[in-house]
């Protein structure tokens, strides 16, 4: 019972500390809406396991593809009620750091993100907190008179812009080095520092937001009409727009406050998947043997692997029934009817569009289901596909192996049709050291761009040797130079990408990738790859997400008409989701609606559907590109360098894609329609 108790002290502390601080939050994590934070992307191809655990290379942060949805599974025999049978090692944490880092520093430096471009040191990084905490006196001094007069008003926002992005690097940097090993204390507690910072500055300056938009509007546009404003523009336009939206400045400064809360539940589910370790008392998957093994291997196999995420369902539940009513009630604090419209608001979608993208997906899931007749029929199965079916190989060998140099050779090839100055441009950020290849104990999983408006894109991998790796390399790169355009040709206040647009540039270049893919390969073999991991792309990044989609979807509504909240609920419309997406050749097991509490996404509310859009779009983009006109390129490189200077679907439109009438979606559910087709003809 030693193990029992050991579990259960565990998640009481945690619950405690949920229940004193999980709903107190704020309205946004301030960071992030001002760098561009593109948080890891869905993966094709991601059903590998060969490596310990392919799969949970490609969970953190990001809402995988496959990975997901195999996370639940059936109950094993009673194990929490065993002990070990042999005494547990105890390891010494800062010997787990130390081996971490120096297996970091074995790799060779080109193959690592330089942060000294950053800061040269950690040193240097407080030397640089302290300048921005002693400049917060200043927005206190000029809070009584700050629109009082021009000279105070221009001041005031100009050392705003100078510090804001100071925090902005502050924070990336922070965050960054805390990635590359997460085992070492030092690097957190720079995270903690720059958090901190975060919050005292937008508390500092939640007076801007109520001043403004409640100026006379003829004393603000003479303000304005100065040529050094003109940079402000679109920030103070921005707030007179929402200005039914903004709060008193007593109300600002109390939302301020609370702003280093808001993160809460997904800091308490991150520590839960990652820090609470409980390997040595839980069953150990066998992976070598779920490629070979029997169904009932694979069930039990994932069954081991998926067993913390059982244990927990309880408790992530508490979490995320945390996160909806922190966005409900901070959604409501500011007059929005609901966390869906406060997130279309920031989106700059309609409900009618939103509204659109379920419509066109439900009018697909015909699409999906003949996709789950084929493989089924390709797998010889009688009997209905269960959960684990998806990760059995529908070919021999269906997972191409690469070479990190080669992968990237193939990616220029792929994304020629780009242009000249496109490919040199990305051949310099991948010998600058944008990016972080090599997967390392204590390194943050997945993949994601960050960066701010006066560093370079910093690109996280943890390449594996697969083409799965050369895709999401191919995408996060196309994050990074949408990044570098828009940094080059926008203003500070416009270069953030909207956070719709944000996933379109990434999925454009792994949809050219895949097409290069299918377009050259040499032999059936090939072929059979390519085409595969262009269907488990679309598969993954559209279908399943739009599962996820329709998933908290459904938990927001559950919880606005009143009804109670907890692991059951989220459990049965997991399973409805399911059932309605994948059809009737699908058989619903009881551990496969236990995926909802492996999406870390959640935790960014209404985002996952925004992989779909971003996807379709991408493939629009793809086929004008490869099929269009120089003009249709030169849109999209504009496109590229548009940041937020216009509404993100104004940006779409004028580009080439108009989601308001259904067709880039449709557009992808069409490929997809006709990819499997030509898959299953290589079959035959």
């Amino acid at each position: 019972m030693k193990f029992k108790s050991t579990i259960a002290i565990l998640l009481l502390a945690v619950l405690l500390t949920f229940t004193f601080i999980g709903c107190e939050t704020n309205e946004g994590n301030n960071a992030q809406a001002d760098v561009t934070n593109v948080e890891t992307e869905p993966v094709e191809d991601n059903s590998n396991t060969d490596q310990a655990s392919q799969t949970e290379e490609t969970t953190a942060t990001e809402e995988t593809t496959q990975t997901e949805e195999t996370d639940a599974t059936e109950e094993t025999s009673d194990t929490e009620e065993t002990t070990p049978s042999e005494p547990v090692e105890e390891v010494d944490p800062d010997e787990m750091m130390l081996a971490a880092q120096a297996q970091r520093d074995a790799i060779p430096a080109e193959y690592k993100w330089d942060l000294e471009k950053v800061f040269k040191s950690n040193d240097a990084f407080m030397k640089e907190v302290d300048n921005v905490e002693s400049s917060f006196g200043l927005f206190q001094k000029n809070k009584s008179n700050f629109t009082s007069n021009y000279s105070t008003f221009s001041k005031t926002l100009i050392e705003f812009e100078r510090v804001r992005r100071k925090t902005d690097t502050i924070y990336v940097f922070a965050t960054l080095q805390a990635h590359t090993n997460t085992l070492n204390t030092a690097f957190s507690d720079l995270e903690d520092i720059a958090a901190t910072l975060d919050t005292d500055l937008s508390e500092a300056t939640s007076y801007f937001l109520p001043a403004i938009a409640n100026m006379d509007m003829d004393v603000l546009e003479g303000y304005m009409a100065n040529e050094e404003m003109a940079s402000f523009r679109p920030y103070v336009d921005s707030i007179i727009k929402d200005k039914e939206y903004i709060l008193s400045i007593e109300g600002e400064e109390l939302l301020a406050q609370a702003q280093i809360l808001f993160e809460t539940p997904e800091s308490i589910y991150d520590a839960f998947k990652y820090n609470m370790d409980l390997d040595a008392y839980l069953p150990q998957p066998d992976f070598q043997k779920f490629w070979s093994g029997t169904r009932e291997d694979k069930l039990n196999i994932l069954n081991d692997y998926y067993s913390k995420t059982r244990l927990g369902n309880d408790l992530i539940a508490e979490i995320y029934e945390s996160e909806i009513k922190k966005n409900t009630f901070f959604a409501n604090a500011r007059n929005f009817d609901s966390a869906l419209d406060n997130a279309l608001h920031s989106d700059g979608m309609t409900r009618e569009a939103y509204n659109k993208v379920f419509e066109v997906t439900y009018d697909n899931l015909d699409v999906l289901h003949k996709w789950m007749s084929m493989k089924k029929e390709i797998l010889g199965y009688e009997d209905q596909l269960h959960f684990y079916d998806q990760y059995t190989p529908l070919i021999d060998n269906p997972y191409a192996y690469v070479e990190y140099e080669d992968g990237k050779e193939i990616i220029f090839e792929a994304l020629a049709p780009l242009g000249e100055e496109y490919i040199a441009d990305l051949k310099d950020g991948l010998d600058s050291r944008w990016v972080d290849v090599v997967p390392t104990d204590g390194k943050y999983e997945g993949g994601y761009q960050w960066g701010t408006y006066d560093t370079d894109p910093f690109v996280l991998l943890n390449f594996n040797n697969y083409m799965t790796d050369v895709s999401t390399l191919a995408h996060e790169m196309g994050h990074a130079l949408n990044f570098k355009y828009t940094n080059e040709n926008q203003g500070y206040f416009t270069a953030n990408v909207p956070i719709f647009n944000a996933e379109i540039a990434s999925t454009t270049n792994e949809a050219l990738v895949f097409e290069y893919r299918v377009a050259n390969a040499e032999t059936k073999l090939q072929k059979q790859q390519a085409l595969l991991a262009y269907i488990e792309l679309i598969e993954n990044t559209i279908y399943t997400q739009m599962i996820y989609a329709d998933f908290e979807k459904r938990a927001y509504e559950a919880y606005e008409d009143g009804q109670p909240i907890n692991a059951d609920l989220f459990n049965g419309i997991m399973g409805d989701v399911l059932t309605e997406f994948y059809g009737p050749d699908y058989a619903l097991d009881d551990t496969a609606t236990y995926q909802w509490s492996e999406i870390p996404h959640f935790y960014n509310a209404y985002y996952v559907y925004k992989y779909a859009t971003g996807l379709s779009a991408g493939l629009s983009f793809a086929d004008q590109i490869l099929h269009g006109s120089q003009e249709d390129i030169d849109n999209y490189l504009d496109y590229l360098a548009a940041g937020s200077s216009e509404e993100p679907l104004v940006l779409l439109k004028n580009s080439g894609v108009d989601f308001s009438t259904g067709q880039p979606l449709q557009l992808a559910f069409d490929r997809f329609d006709a990819l499997i087709d030509e898959f299953y003809e290589t079959l035959k």
